[in-house]
């Protein structure tokens, strides 16, 4: 398997969002897959990351993948183990929700530049979820803008992935709202207005029937905001699994992620279209 690595500009820390492209014999007709990963998220090929088994089990399937990874002030979350907290600190402390979106977007855009004319899948986890939905609706501008970074040209996305996202954090849980990113936020206005405005062949939501972050109706409310047809959205509940789709029944599990890798590819096959989108949205 072929797995590349490319850094495009970071609006924050050191200033790089990273790029890792997985590809094997990929289709003509296949479309570009960004995975965008969670609030203060790692992404790479290294053994055991998520989105690297994401990445690699759909490349094998035909398509061509990039997960991406946002800027930061350090790199090595192996150096705080479990404290969640002590890593959020020390690598995001003064990053903004606008920076995330900068770097989202910028992510979008080098990727794109990679595989032009290509139909472009967003599947977002958690925070990453809520990015996808504001560049499918073409709402972060304002956004980038604030970073004093100048919005760019991104591709229409032709279909989004939602695992794990929501409008509205538990109550029990929005101690992590303090945190970097988190802690400026804003309105969830902005996330219905953009799912109100997206142009998609589709979309699936996954969310763990043991969400400890984000209630049901939560997720529920984006995907009704949606406006697709009821046959080309659905909601899919995964029982037993956690927020991070890494636990099934409280043990480590890759069965979470396989159940939607399966279901995600199915619909690949079943919305695939050899016409590649020529419209390109200023956000």
């Amino acid at each position: 398997m072929d797995i590349r690595f490319k850094s495009a500009p970071g609006s924050y820390g050191d200033k790089e969002v990273l790029l890792h492209f997985f590809e094997e014999e990929v289709r003509d007709d296949a479309p570009l897959i960004l995975l965008l990963h969670g609030v203060h998220g790692c992404a790479s090929a290294a053994e055991g990351n998520k989105y690297g088994y994401l990445a690699r089990s759909l490349a094998q399937k035909g398509y061509s993948v990039c997960a991406t990874e946002s800027s930061r002030s350090r790199r090595d979350r192996e150096t705080f183990g479990d404290d969640r907290v002590a890593w959020a600190v020390a690598a995001f402390q003064g990053k903004t929700f606008a920076m995330e979106v900068a770097d989202a977007c910028s992510a979008l855009a080098a990727a794109a530049e990679e595989h032009p004319g290509r139909r472009v899948v967003l599947w977002g986890f958690s925070l990453g979820g809520i990015l996808s939905v504001l560049l499918a609706g073409g709402e972060t501008g304002n956004f980038v803008r604030q970073t004093g970074m100048e919005p760019v040209s991104l591709p229409a996305a032709d279909m989004l992935v939602i695992s794990g996202s929501g409008d509205r954090i538990r109550p029990e849980a929005a101690a992590a709202l303090a945190l970097p990113v988190l802690n400026s936020l804003g309105s969830s206005e902005v996330i219905h207005l953009a799912a109100s405005k997206v142009s998609l062949s589709c979309a699936l939501f996954f969310y763990g029937g043991c969400d400890g972050t984000f209630d049901e109706e939560s997720s529920r409310r984006i995907l009704r905001s949606l406006r697709l047809e009821e046959g080309d959205k659905a909601f899919h509940i995964l029982p037993g699994v956690d927020h991070s789709f890494r636990m099934l029944d409280g043990a480590p599990s890759l069965e979470p992620l396989e159940q939607m890798l399966a279901i995600t590819t199915a619909t690949l096959e079943r919305f695939r279209r050899t016409a590649a989108p020529e419209d390109r949205q200023e956000v």
